[in-house]
């Protein structure tokens, strides 16, 4: 899953200059080949429970008083509706394959979709659920431990530009 997190990142990274440079068709068909070649999709599917799961366990232990199951359905609903968007026209797939066919020339793309085809390839793909169960909780329990530092920060820039509410701001407790 760390493929598909950088593969979105790279992709919203590159939307900006996509839209002022006309993409040649033929990258754009091998760019797509290449995400099928990565399973894209089924990595959304994969994440957006385990990200579901693990996001909704974070939050309940932050507050005492919210239902993990609660918490859960409404992440894996809003994952849904995320997934469902990516899947439709000018949405995330298709960002991706812009993105890629922008930044690669035709020879990388098929020999990066000759690599995710190949045994190593398709290792690291059916490996890679796993290692995203072994990493986000992880990922999630370093974002809450630096919960305190980020709003403290946050609060300094708010109160140094003098942005109203600044000073009032309440920080978490560090862990």
């Amino acid at each position: 899953m760390k493929t598909f997190f950088a593969t979105v990142l790279f992709a919203f990274g590159s939307a900006v200059a996509l839209a002022a440079n006309p993409i040649d068709p033929e990258r754009l068909a091998e760019a797509r080949a290449l995400l099928d070649a990565m399973h894209v999709e089924r990595q959304i599917d994969s994440v957006s429970g385990v990200m579901a799961e693990s996001m909704a366990k974070q939050f309940a232990q932050g507050n005492s008083g919210v239902d993990p199951r609660r918490m859960q359905i409404g992440l894996e609903e809003s994952m849904k509706v995320t997934k469902e968007q990516s899947r439709g026209p000018g949405g995330l797939l298709d960002t991706l394959a812009e993105a890629y066919a922008g930044e690669f020339t035709f020879g990388e793309l098929r020999q990066i979709r000759e690599f995710y085809q190949s045994p190593a390839g398709q290792r690291m793909l059916l490996a890679s659920p796993e290692l995203m169960r072994q990493v986000f909780p992880r990922m999630m329990e370093a974002a809450r431990a630096a919960a305190p530092v980020v709003c403290a920060r946050t609060k300094a820039r708010l109160m140094a530009e003098k942005i109203a509410g600044g000073a009032d701001m309440k920080c978490p407790v560090a862990p």
